[in-house]
Parts: structure tokens; C-alpha cells; sequence
């Protein structure tokens, strides 16, 4: 019950939360900060499986200490792990059933290939949930405060929730202690690969100073990228993943891995798995790869949609009613074997 009830949060309001930082800082006329209100999800505290974590101690510790950036952090693999299941929804392995990091999954008990873009994914998502709550003003350790006590984001934006991020990633994610075993290694990569990514993909955004606006004076600052980018980008460094040994030579953004991935048929049920679908324009998937030779059957559906809109002065947005046909095509099957993949 606890993981639906922060999937629903992650996309109502952590959606809304990317979307504030993907733009430009709303302000008023005098040039001062609107922050838009700390959502409730923050001032509640821990829940009891992040409170009583079995899976890392630091986040036991943190719930007690900062709260809001362990649930900033949650927040955002959640809606990470969301993203890498729409990106993937047509691969053999769609990310779907992967499992919070939080939550010790049974997927990072291993060293596959998909492990490897879990861990990742995590860390920059936990970094990006971070550092978005902070640059909206609601992580209070990590406010964007000059050394005179300004707000900065009165002249331009704030570097600062960045690298409060990546920081809050590797110490909520990274286990202490020496590292003993292969595993261990790989996985201690894969977190630093993900919170580079945050780096790898950050946005440049700057504000003019002047009269009228000119630019006689520019302030500059870095911000994150979208999670649907930066989830594209460990997509990417996922499907060129290589195989660890002891004398491998790596590079510090691979992702990296210790053994082959299991035959998903085998492991994984793909009964009523939506394996392709189809309009009039566009078709997407492939049932015969992804139903592992259980057969599918299609349903055909009727909906209405907006079309053919146009803007009409001053403010308004009109469309028509169309009926669009698509065809659904979901996969026959049988219980899995194996909850570990």
C-alpha cells in the first residue's frame, strides 16, 4: 500500500515540481521570487519503511535529521523508475517491476545488466528529486542564500541546489564501509555513473541586468535537466553497459555489469503485458518478441480526442472532436517462475 500511494504522489506532485524547474523562475514585477507552496508530502515526516529502513542506514539516519530531502529523494526515483518504464514499455525488460532502491529490491542483489541502470538511475534521480526541491525553496538546509542573507534567485538562479543534490545522492545511496566483494564495487560505480549524468546533462540558464534589459550585466547559472532527458541519457550508457571482470578498464560514466541478464520468458510473467498498439498513422511494438511466444490478442477501441486547434485572440485555445480508432494488442501468458527479475 505504501509504494501506490508514493507512486500517486510522485506523479501528481513531483510532475509538477519538474515542470517549475524546467522553466524560467516566475517573478513578480519587482523582480522578486515566486515560490510556489512547500507541498504537504514534505512536512509530514518519513513513512515508517523509510523510518525503520532496513536497506540503508543513512536513510534511517536522515529521516530523523532532514526528512524533506529523503523524501525529495524518494520522490524523485519513483518518478525516475516511471520515466525508465514508459522509455522501455516496448523492450523484453521495461523497468517496471525494478523496485525502489530504498526498498533493497531483489534485482540489486545481482550483478545483470539491468542492475546496473537501476543503481544509476537511482542516484541521478534521487540528486534530481534534491535538487529540484531545493531550487523551489522547500529543502531548508540547502536554501539558495548569498553571504549576505539575499535570496539569489532575485538576480538570476542558483547553482548551489545542484550540487546539494549529487551530494544527498551519495550519501543516502552509497553504503559504508570498505568495499569487499565485486558487487559491492560495481554497484559503488553505478551510483557515481548516475550522479555524473546529473553533471553530464545540466543546462545552462542566464539573466540579462541593464537597462530596457539589456545585457550590460549577465548572471549565469546551471540547473538539471528535465528526468525524462536524463533518463534517455542512462538508457543510452545502459544499452552499451559492459562486462566487469577485476582487470577491466572503464571509464567513470560506463555503466557496468558482473553476469548475463536471465531469459525474461522465464523469469517474468507477460500475461495482459501490452505488447504493441496502432492508430490510423502510427504503430509501436512488437508481440511476437515480447509475448515469448504465448500469442497475444488485440482489442479494438473508439475515443475521442482534441484536434485541428487554433488559437483565437486573445487567449483561447479551440479544438474540434475527433474519433480516433487504435488497436490494442496485449499479451497471453502464464505465471511467472521467478520474483527476482
Amino acid at each position: 500500500m505504501r509504494a501506490l500511494y508514493f507512486r500517486t504522489t510522485t506523479l501528481s506532485t513531483f510532475f509538477i515540481l519538474c515542470s517549475l524547474a524546467s522553466n524560467d523562475i516566475p517573478r513578480t514585477g519587482g523582480n522578486k521570487i515566486v515560490q510556489p507552496p512547500k507541498p504537504n508530502i514534505l512536512k509530514q515526516g518519513c513513512p515508517s519503511d523509510l523510518l525503520h529502513s532496513r536497506a540503508l542506514r543513512s536513510i534511517q539516519l536522515a529521516c530523523r535529521s532532514h526528512p524533506a530531502t529523503v523524501i525529495s529523494a524518494f520522490e524523485g526515483i519513483q518518478e525516475g523508475l516511471q520515466n525508465c518504464a514508459n522509455r522501455l514499455r516496448f523492450q523484453q525488460w521495461d523497468c517496471s517491476e525494478a523496485g525502489n532502491i530504498m526498498h533493497d529490491p531483489p534485482l540489486l542483489r545481482q550483478g545483470f545488466r539491468e542492475s546496473s541502470l537501476i543503481w544509476a538511475l537511482s542516484s541521478a534521480s534521487a540528486a534530481w528529486g534534491v535538487a529540484t526541491a531545493c531550487a523551489q525553496g522547500w529543502i531548508d538546509d540547502c536554501a539558495c542564500n548569498n553571504h549576505m542573507g539575499q535570496n539569489e534567485y532575485e538576480f538570476g538562479g542558483c547553482t548551489h541546489g545542484v550540487q546539494h543534490g549529487i551530494t544527498a545522492s551519495r550519501k543516502l545511496l552509497t553504503k559504508v564501509g570498505a568495499v569487499n566483494s565485486l558487487l559491492r564495487k560495481v554497484e559503488k560505480h553505478n551510483l557515481k555513473a548516475g550522479r555524473l549524468a546529473i553533471k553530464k546533462t545540466l543546462i545552462s540558464s542566464c539573466k540579462c541586468h541593464g537597462v530596457s534589459g539589456s545585457c550590460q550585466q549577465k548572471t549565469c547559472w546551471k540547473r538539471t535537466a528535465t528526468l525524462e532527458h536524463i533518463t534517455d541519457y542512462l538508457v543510452e550508457k545502459y544499452a552499451r553497459a559492459k562486462l566487469y571482470t577485476d582487470d577491466s578498464v572503464v571509464k567513470t560514466t560506463d555503466l557496468i555489469y558482473l553476469e548475463a541478464s536471465p531469459d525474461v520468458c522465464k523469469v517474468k510473467s507477460v500475461a495482459g503485458r501490452v505488447c504493441a498498439w496502432r492508430n490510423e498513422t502510427h504503430t509501436q511494438g512488437d508481440c511476437d518478441r515480447l509475448c515469448c511466444g504465448n500469442g497475444f490478442s488485440i482489442r479494438h477501441e473508439v475515443v475521442r480526442v482534441k484536434c485541428d486547434c487554433e488559437f483565437v485572440w486573445c487567449c483561447n485555445l479551440v479544438c474540434k472532436d475527433c474519433i480516433q480508432h487504435r488497436w490494442i494488442s496485449t499479451c497471453n501468458g502464464t505465471p511467472p517462475k521467478s520474483l527476482i527479475f
